[in-house]
Order: C-alpha cells, then sequence, then structure tokens
C-alpha cells in the first residue's frame, strides 16, 4: 500500500506493535481501503518470501518512499546509511546483498568434489544434521551441497564448524545456493581471514586485534567489567566471529547486522562484537548471582555472557545496531590492519 492520502475517503487505524523480537517499531498507519463497484478487491502485499524472518510493514513503507519508483541499487551510501534504523525488506536483500558480494559467479557447485576429504565430508554430514531445526531436507540438501563445494574448491582450509552457520543464515533468507556459496565466500573469506583456517590462525590474531582495540574504544568501566569476567577475550569471543554473530541470535538481528558487515567488511565485525562488550558484560553483582545458581543452575561467567547478549539483541536490537554504527569509524581497516601487522610480526619474532 502506499502512503496515506488526504482523501476522506479513507479511514485510518494505529497498526498494534506488540513485537519484542527486536524489529524497529515505527509509528505506522495501515489504511484500508472503501469497496467501491466494479473493482478488484486490493490486492495484499506479501511482506517476506522466506517464512522463517519476521517483517514489519512499517519498514516496507519506509523504503518505498525512500526509493520514490528507484531500484534499491541506485541507493546511495548516504541513503542507505539513513535507513538502517529500520530493518530492511527482504526483496531488498536479494537485489543489494548480492551487489556487494566479492566473490565472482560460481558456475559448477560439484567442481572438484572428488577432491573433498573423507574427514570433511564426515563433519558436513555430522553439522548439517544439526543445524537450524526448522530446515526441511530440502533446506538440509542445500546446505550441505554448499559447504561441499566450499571446502572442496579450498582444500587448503577444508571445513570448519561455524561456516554452517554463516550459510544457513543465505538459505534461510531464501538465497539459492550459488548466492549462498558466494556469500560464503565473501564473509569467510574477506571479513574473518583465517577465521576457519584448519589450526585457527586467523581467528587467533584477530583476537590479539580486538584487545588492543577494546583498550583504545571501551570505557574504563567495561574495561573493568571485562578483567573481573576473567574469560579470555579469545574464548568469549569465538562463537561470534567464527559464525559471524548467526548461531543462536534471531534472523532477524543477524540480518540487519549483516547488512553493515557486508557494506563495512571487518570493521564492523569488530565494532559488533566491541558493542557488545560495552552493553551487555554482566556487573558483579550479576556474576555473583549467576555463578552460585541464585535462579538456577550455576553457570560459568562466558555463559552469563551470552545469555545477557541474546536477551539484550532480541529485546532491543536497535541499540545495538546504533552503537555498531558509532564504534566503526573508530576501528577503521587501517586500523586493524595496522594491528595485525604489528602483532603478527611480534609472534613470529618470539
Amino acid at each position: 500500500r502506499g502512503a496515506a492520502s488526504n482523501s476522506p475517503e479513507r479511514t485510518p487505524r494505529k497498526r498494534h506493535n506488540g513485537n519484542t523480537s527486536g524489529e524497529l517499531h515505527l509509528p505506522c498507519m495501515i489504511f484500508e481501503e472503501p469497496e467501491r463497484p466494479h473493482e478488484q478487491p486490493p490486492v495484499r502485499r506479501k511482506v517476506s518470501s522466506s517464512p522463517m524472518l519476521k517483517e514489519d510493514e512499517c519498514s516496507h513503507l519506509r523504503w518505498q518512499q525512500a526509493l520514490a519508483g528507484r531500484e534499491a541499487s541506485t541507493l546511495s551510501k548516504d541513503e542507505l546509511q539513513a535507513l538502517e534504523d529500520t530493518n530492511m525488506p527482504l526483496k531488498h536483500r536479494h537485489a543489494l546483498w548480492p551487489q556487494w558480494f566479492t566473490a565472482p559467479d560460481v558456475n559448477d557447485l560439484d567442481a572438484n568434489v572428488e577432491q573433498l576429504s573423507e574427514a570433511d565430508a564426515d563433519a558436513i554430514n555430522a553439522d548439517v544434521a544439526r543445524t537450524q531445526r526448522k530446515f526441511g531436507p530440502a533446506e538440509r540438501a542445500t546446505l550441505r551441497r554448499v559447504l561441499r563445494a566450499y571446502a572442496a574448491q579450498n582444500p587448503g582450509v577444508g571445513y570448519c564448524q561455524g561456516m554452517n552457520n554463516i550459510a544457513a543464515v543465505f538459505i534461510l533468507l531464501g538465497f539459492d545456493e550459488t548466492a549462498t556459496l558466494r556469500g560464503c565466500y565473501t564473509l569467510v573469506q574477506g571479513c574473518c581471514p583465517g577465521y576457519h583456517d584448519r589450526d585457527l590462525a586467523g581467528y587467533r590474531l584477530d583476537a590479539q586485534v580486538l584487545a588492543k582495540l577494546a583498550e583504545q574504544v571501551l570505557p574504563q568501566s567495561s574495561l573493568d567489567l571485562l578483567a573481573a569476567l576473567d574469560v579470555p577475550l579469545d574464548v568469549l569471543a569465538t562463537e561470534h566471529f567464527l559464525t559471524l554473530f548467526s548461531k543462536t541470535w534471531p534472523i532477524e538481528v543477524t540480518a540487519r547486522l549483516w547488512d553493515i558487515i557486508l557494506r563495512e567488511g571487518s570493521p564492523a565485525v569488530f565494532a559488533a562484537f566491541l558493542a557488545l562488550l560495552r552493553l551487555y558484560l554482566p556487573d558483579k553483582q550479576a556474576m555473583a548471582a549467576a555463578m552460585s545458581g541464585a535462579h538456577g543452575e550455576p553457570e560459568e561467567p562466558v555463559d552469563v555472557f551470552r545469555r545477557q547478549v541474546g536477551q539484550g539483541v532480541a529485546k532491543d536490537a536497535d541499540s545495538l545496531l546504533r552503537e555498531v554504527r558509532r564504534i566503526i569509524p573508530m576501528v577503521s581497516q587501517g586500523e586493524i590492519n595496522k594491528l595485525r601487522f604489528q602483532l603478527a610480526g611480534k609472534k613470529s619474532t618470539n
């Protein structure tokens, strides 16, 4: 439906929004068209082509007004940033994300698949079976083909846990297997360099980079809470970095974060985890209660942090994404590269 009209024939009613899944709650009016003789009833637009993704009409209306008849691909960076405080409709992700993929088109997913190692094949089969309980046989078959293709075409890397969760997001959002493989290439090789190597060397290096950036970006109060948590940062960040925030988060929140990551690259990955530390580190009182089992079974510190993250992003994704955008300019690609070079040099001389 289009924007509100001044016509007296249209009677507005407020749209009640009780959603607490992290979607933006914009004031929105929905209008009912009066019936007119000799006219077909209006066709309601399908809001989402993915049954696993929740979307709201207000987001569609805002994007429709911003586009003003143009294709989403014509939006400038400034226009896209102005729309980041609302959810991108899925149909525009289908148009924009492939344009942001840095990997070339893949013509044959079965190329080189005979070179897949037996160990990688077994690991893929095991992980496909336990990825996304909502997946049916068709989705699992697509996931298996994509993971096998990636591992076969990158024998030096092969398959690593975490890739399954990344690939599953594209499938959940309705991308075909070719686009899913391109998306995996883009994120795994572009935003997560070396994270999924057999020795996780790239991730171990970037965990050190993360620690340096935390010292530069986070306030002292957050650094104090992080120290009190007494969990190595490479342990605390493992799940989030290796799965790009896709394993346990609501798909709507992961997709909104990926809207940023696909455009900004590694700075957005670092900024996202720094934002989690800034917003969701448990204080001493919460830690003491959780570890003592005051509200149930005793929890380990890393589990307390992950629980607070999960509750926070599900309740208020907008605050998280605002914090991510605020931090991105502080963690430029140049600064990340400089720290990688410095820390890799120190490691090689030890």
